[in-house]
């Protein structure tokens, strides 16, 4: 293990940065690993009010270990064009077809649409992983090519259906806009005015050490595949730092103003999942009693997540090189080593929800469900096969010996509570459960432990 002491830290931290850094270090310590629930690399990195004042690495991660970054990509992507807003080259409420009228159906989608996932686009990933496609390489054009013989989901801006093809169409248009790669735009745009010297794009520098991803912490070793495949959607590689260096940089308004940070977060539509509700490229989310504003990441070989804290001015990055590493336990220990207590968590309980989360959850463990209590979407979401597959990752946590609240958010069309549910194995996780005005469960599922 490697660690890095960056900076003392200004309050909330509840003591000197060093007894902080220690504190941190041994609860993160015990993540890292080759035992289930563990990651074999796994590297932290925490800003606070405008500085870095944590940066580690576990098991076999050092602070400058590279990571595929996944999703976390979208941000950058979503800010690129959000600079064009800012300078009138781009328009939110758009076609597509005003930068690129041959993109698939580009007279019917709007700029908005793509960096909400409410365009309909068909999603292109999980088919490219799935039939092999991604061993090699590709282009944007070719992926387009491929979402042009699927149909539209819904009608765009009807509907929220998270689509990598929609990215892949607003880095062609940053492209198309500027007259330059989307790497070399963001590299002059993006990385250097944050500071960022260890990201690229596709794969690491020359001499750089990379993470090797798992699908497991104890293996197998992830499926190679050709970084074009996740263009302007997940091709970043970075270390936790610099990811946090971008942090740092878009909370401080070096790369969009405050006015366009705060507008990446209005009017987000609801995902019915645990992810919250997604703004323009940001994820928003209360899983913890905090608004979460940021991005989840993941692909095989790397499980990753970003999330800012923006009333504390604090940020967390997470990278691991284990593809079903929960990330949400990280900052968990993150937050309750340096925030007092959410003020949400002292929303009373009721009682009465509680008690049908724990009925719904152990039918779930048992890979059983009484359909008529969800609402149509996760009705169609819980396929046979996706509980079995949930039964078959959490058998091995044994039973569930407690579940006890923690708090409660209010979304558009209810109310979504979050519980500490505690296996028979020791291990503690954060599961969402979501209902609507009318009673119908909108989501379940873990969110870290």
């Amino acid at each position: 293990m490697a660690s890095r002491l960056v900076a003392a830290s200004q309050a909330p931290l509840p003591a000197n940065a060093h007894t902080v850094a220690a504190r941190l270090n041994v609860a993160i310590s015990k993540l890292a690993g080759t035992a289930t629930g563990q990651s074999p690399s796994l590297a932290v990195a925490i800003a606070e009010n405008g500085r870095l004042i944590y940066d580690r690495g576990f098991g076999k991660a050092k602070p400058n270990t590279r990571f595929r970054i996944a999703s976390i990509t979208k941000m950058f992507t979503a800010v690129s064009i959000l600079q064009l807003v800012e300078q009138h080259r781009v328009a939110l409420a758009a076609s597509v077809a005003t930068y690129l009228p041959s993109v698939p159906y580009a007279r019917k989608i709007t700029v908005r649409e793509l960096l909400q996932h409410t365009s309909g686009l068909w999603n292109y990933v999980n088919a490219a992983f799935v039939d092999g496609a991604v061993r090699k390489p590709t282009t944007p054009a070719a992926i387009l090519a491929l979402a042009a013989s699927h149909p539209l989901g819904f009608a765009p801006g009807t509907k929220y259906a998270y689509s990598n093809t929609g990215y892949v169409v607003l880095g062609l248009i940053v492209e198309h806009v500027t007259g330059q790669s989307l790497s070399t735009y963001e590299q002059q745009h993006i990385f250097a005015p944050a500071g960022m010297h260890d990201t690229t794009f596709g794969r690491a520098a020359p001499n750089a050490t990379m993470a090797v991803g798992y699908m497991t912490p104890h293996g197998p070793r992830a499926t190679a595949y050709d970084p074009s495949w996740l263009f302007a959607d997940g091709d970043i590689v970075s270390t936790a730092a610099d990811v946090a260096r971008f942090d740092i940089a878009l909370l401080g308004g070096k790369l969009i103003s405050p006015q366009t940070f705060a507008l990446m977060q209005q009017n987000p539509v609801e995902t019915h999942d645990a992810s919250g509700s997604y703004g323009l490229g940001v994820q928003i989310s209360s899983p913890l009693g905090y608004r979460f504003v940021g991005h989840h990441g993941g692909v095989p070989g790397y499980a990753t997540d970003n999330e800012m804290v923006p009333s504390h001015g604090l940020a967390i990055v997470v990278l691991s090189n284990s593809f079903d590493f929960i990330t949400g336990r990280v900052n968990r220990v993150v937050l309750r080593t340096l925030l007092p207590v959410s003020p949400v968590a002292a929303i009373r309980e009721d009682p009465a929800i509680t008690a049908r989360f724990r009925l719904t959850l152990l039918s779930l463990l048992e890979g059983e469900m009484d359909r008529s209590k969800f609402t149509p979407k996760v009705d169609a979401a819980l396929t046979p096969d996706v509980l079995k597959q949930t039964v078959i990752a959490l058998k091995p946590l044994g039973a569930v010996t407690s579940v006890k609240y923690r708090s409660m958010r209010k979304m558009r069309h209810g109310n979504a509570y979050y519980y500490d549910v505690t296996f028979a194995d020791g291990r503690t996780m954060t599961w969402e459960f979501a209902l609507t005005a009318r009673g119908k469960i909108a989501a379940i599922g873990s969110t870290g432990g």
